[in-house]
């Protein structure tokens, strides 16, 4: 797939517009752990993942910590 220049809020980004919104997701379970409102096991589904372990190891590559260190 072809990277697809994005524009949003004002930001350029060159990605996959697939990946782009897997990072949009991922960075808004960080402050949703961080904030503790929501069970981990909600959080995760409210954010279209559909598998709890891929989203654990998506968690870790992007943040280099597991959920429950953050």
């Amino acid at each position: 797939m072809s990277k697809t220049i994005l524009i949003t809020g004002g930001k350029t980004f060159q990605m996959v517009p697939k990946q782009w919104l897997k990072e949009k997701r991922l960075k808004e379970k960080y402050y949703l752990i961080k904030s503790r409102d929501k069970k981990l096991s909600d959080i995760y589904l409210d954010l279209g993942f559909e598998n709890l372990s891929h989203f654990y190891s998506s968690f870790k590559k992007k943040f280099g910590v597991t959920t429950t260190e953050v």
